[in-house]
């Protein structure tokens, strides 16, 4: 079948297909009041007839070459015999394909592609022919009767919102190996393209024998600067230790004369502070004695008032001890006495029980042993009277036996003797019954009896009263503990207070004379004070003019010293950073793997020049990611962490899960553009990089394939969903859908309007939520066109086709 290209003239206002142009340039004109709408290729045949599509030339082309899922009809919705079996057998609307729909998808497949295959175009005049006649005729101004509509049922279904783009699977980590050392021949070379190495494995190694010579001039030129600044350094050191030894000397001789003024200075001030921290002492000794003395008199007074208060306290809680005790001898005494009458009833119910427990089992033993007897019986009865019914059928036979009337009246004397047996069975089973149940009502009356005196309220209250007189007791023995102590303690306290007092008389005298004699001194060590000062001040001075001089020839001295360290540092290091920068060198010739992988490129061989660049590229294939881009239209509607299954053409209908792990914040272009300082403005570009990390990547992947992602926008399970078409919309704006309930006299359908929110909508289906609807209700679709109504259908189409 050719692909045909349709002229920007192929459709007029009304949807009348004009000319069709094929690839060879070939006018077909088209008139769509022939009866032949396209005749070119009989493709389309006469419109009125149910086989508007040649199954030879159509569907086989068009499911062939997966032209549904193309052009928007979802071939996850209708499967391939689905497809012949609505457009052949005129069963589309139990397959829930309105002309309508079919209009909408393929006007949409159309209005995104100029260019389309011809087939696709004959399935949507297929769904549409009827709107073109239509549109044709109302240019006309004639009257056409509205198409019926169509229904489809609520599906529950799982639904999900995805993006599909492809990408390029690529490892999850790559190294570039190179080397700074550079214009060396690659004298070792361990790997090729595909080998898989280890961690630090040996890579490539490069030629280092002009290194090593110099290194070897650079470790000579290093020792030479190290002898030569130990020299220098030595010289310095011999001057400043003899300019050092000169300046102590006269220091020493300075420090001298001020140190034996200063301790004459020392020993007046000493002795004048002595005497004024005497003075000081023994007016405050005094002042402080005479409040001592009126204090002690407070103290005195306080204790003799408190030692009373504390006797009265210790009366009273003696008292109260005493009657805690009396009460809780009571208690104790009728504690006694409900344990003792609790008991009694214990023993006599335990008995009861006892008695009526051998009278239980006793019971329950005839019973058994009486059921036993009946179920025998019984078994025999029965049995005889099988028996009987045996004989009974014998002799209606054609050849009974010639005793079967003696055979049946010995058995029904059998019969009625073990018929009395088990009445007699029976009538002494429901009296053993009769009896076992007595004895179980009075075991049980027993039990409750013996359970009542476990359970005495009369020891539960004496118990009670008895804990209460306890911990009474307790409470006012320790509180009478308290109180006697606390008197004891107050009459010490007051003994005490009163020798204090007495004392702090006696020391009151005693510290007055003591602050007249501390007075007499201090005005004596005064005076000798300010002449030691004096004489200090003078000694000070020479000091400082000796240490000046004495300081300057010692600094000029150790700066020699830090000059010539700083020179020696200088030049060392600079020898020492030659011998590292070489050694570096030597090592970084040796190029080892950062990690385990696989060599995909190798750029040089055994004997080459090395000039620098990339030696050898590692990929870790352990794991997979997919590197793709996503366009500025989808690309805010996605973020990390989104699931994605990914599909190969190397793993089929394998679907691997993967993870969003990246999603770049700029175009591809802008992110190329940032490291060369361009303008981002130079692209067009307005495709986002994104990464896809496969959590379980199947073992037929390699590097470099082609995938299909699908990006998981939005998901939902067990949904009811219809074709969005379905969905119509109220005079207040309010989504509903028009459920079908039944028919009316004249056959036609009635309809409930059922109001809907929206919930996941995808490309064909949506979600609907509300109160009243269920899986497997048929809802009426809109109708296509009515006969009072615009063409905006057809007009709608049309702009589909362009």
């Amino acid at each position: 079948m050719k692909d045909y290209e349709l002229d920007e003239q192929a459709i007029d206002n009304n949807g009348v297909y004009s000319n069709v142009a094929d690839g060879d340039g070939d006018i077909a004109n088209v008139d769509t009041s022939s009866e032949s709408i396209i005749g070119e290729g009989d493709i389309l045949e006469d419109s009125s007839n149910k086989d508007l599509i040649d199954e030879d030339k159509i569907y086989e082309k068009m499911i062939g070459e997966d032209l549904i899922g193309e052009y928007n009809i979802h071939d996850d919705m209708l499967s391939d015999e689905l497809v012949e079996d609505a457009f052949e057998d005129g069963k589309s609307n139990e397959l829930k394909i309105s002309p309508k729909a079919v209009l909408i998808k393929c006007g949409n497949g159309i209005k995104s592609h100029k260019k389309m295959v011809f087939a696709a175009i004959a399935v949507c005049l297929a769904g549409a022919v009827g709107v073109s006649a239509l549109s044709f005729a109302k240019a006309k101004g004639e009257e056409v009767e509205a198409v019926p509509a169509a229904t489809e049922q609520i599906i529950k279904q799982d639904l999900s919102k995805s993006i599909a783009v492809n990408g390029t699977i690529a490892s999850s980590a790559s190294y570039s190996l190179f080397s700074e050392v550079t214009d060396v021949t690659v004298s070792e070379l361990n790997v090729s393209v595909g080998d898989r190495v280890k961690a630090g494995d040996v890579i490539a190694v490069l030629d280092t024998t002009s290194l090593e010579k110099s290194l070897e001039i650079a470790n000579k030129n290093l020792e030479t600067t190290k002898e030569k600044n130990e020299l220098d350094v030595d010289a310095s050191k011999r001057s400043y230790s003899n300019a050092t030894e000169s300046a102590s000397t006269q220091n020493e001789r300075a420090k001298d004369d001020v140190d034996k003024a200063q301790d004459e200075l020392n020993k007046s001030t000493n002795d004048m502070n002595t005497a004024s921290k005497d003075v000081d002492t023994t007016k405050a000794d005094s002042q402080s004695r005479d409040a001592a003395v009126t204090s002690a008199k407070d103290d005195v007074t306080n204790a003799t008032n408190n030692a009373n208060s504390k006797s009265d306290a210790a009366t009273k809680t003696q008292k109260e001890y005493d009657n805690a005790v009396s009460a809780l001898s009571d208690a104790q005494a009728q504690l006694d006495t409900a344990k003792a009458n609790a008991q009694t009833a214990i023993d006599a119910a335990k008995t009861k029980v006892d008695t009526a427990q051998a009278a239980y089992d006793t019971a329950l033993s005839d019973k058994n042993a009486a059921q036993s007897t009946y179920d025998t019986a019984k078994s025999a009865y029965d049995t005889a009277a099988a028996e009987l019914e045996d004989l009974r059928s014998q002799k209606d036979s054609e050849n009974p036996p010639e005793d079967i009337d003696t055979q049946i009246s010995n058995k029904e004397s059998d019969v009625a003797t073990k018929k009395a047996d088990m009445d007699t069975a029976k009538q002494t089973l429901d009296d053993k019954t009769s009896a076992y149940d007595t004895a179980s009502s009075t075991l049980d009356s027993a039990k409750t009896e013996l359970s009542n005196a476990q359970n005495s309220q009369e020891l539960k209250d004496a118990q009670a009263k008895y804990d209460a007189a306890l911990e009474a007791k307790n409470k006012a023995e320790q509180a009478n503990d308290t109180a006697q102590t606390d008197s004891k303690n107050a009459q010490r306290d007051l003994e005490s207070k009163q020798s204090a007092l007495t004392e702090a008389q006696t020391a009151q005298s005693e510290a007055k004379s003591k602050q007249s004699e501390a007075q007499s001194k201090y005005d004596t060590a005064k005076s000798q004070t300010k002449t030691n000062q004096e004489s200090l001040d003078k000694a000070k001075e020479n000091q400082e003019d000796t240490k000046r001089s004495s300081d300057k020839s010692v600094a000029d001295s150790a700066d020699s010293v830090t000059s010539s360290k700083l020179s020696a540092e200088s030049s060392e290091l600079t020898a020492q950073q030659e011998v590292d920068k070489i050694t570096a060198q030597i090592e970084k010739a040796t190029i080892t793997a950062p990690f385990d992988g696989v060599i995909t490129v190798l750029d040089v061989k055994k004997g080459d020049t090395y000039k620098g660049g990339e030696l050898a590229l590692l990929q870790d294939d352990s794991g997979y990611k997919v590197s793709a881009t996503v366009d500025q239209y989808d690309i805010s509607d996605i973020y990390e962490g989104m699931k994605v299954t990914i599909k190969t053409d190397t793993t089929g209908d394998e679907l691997m899960d993967g993870i969003l792990t990246f999603v770049s914040p700029v175009p591809k272009a802008t992110t190329a553009s940032s490291s060369t300082n361009e303008s981002a403005g130079a692209s067009a570009s307005t495709d986002y990089p994104i990464e896809v990390t496969i959590t379980n990547p199947s073992d037929r992947l390699r590097i470099g394939m082609t995938a299909k992602l699908t990006i998981i926008q939005q998901e939902v399970t067990d949904a009811l969903t219809v074709s969005e078409s379905s969905v119509q919309i109220d005079d207040n704006g309010q989504p509903y859908v028009e459920v079908v309930t039944g028919t009316d006299a004249d056959g036609n359908q009635t309809t409930q309007n059922i109001s809907v929110s929206y919930g996941l909508k995808t490309d064909y289906y949506v979600q609907i939520i509300g109160d009243g609807i269920s899986e497997g209700m048929e809802v009426k679709m809109p109708d296509l066109m009515t006969d009072t109504g615009s063409n905006e259908d057809a007009g709608d189409f049309t702009e589909g086709m362009y």
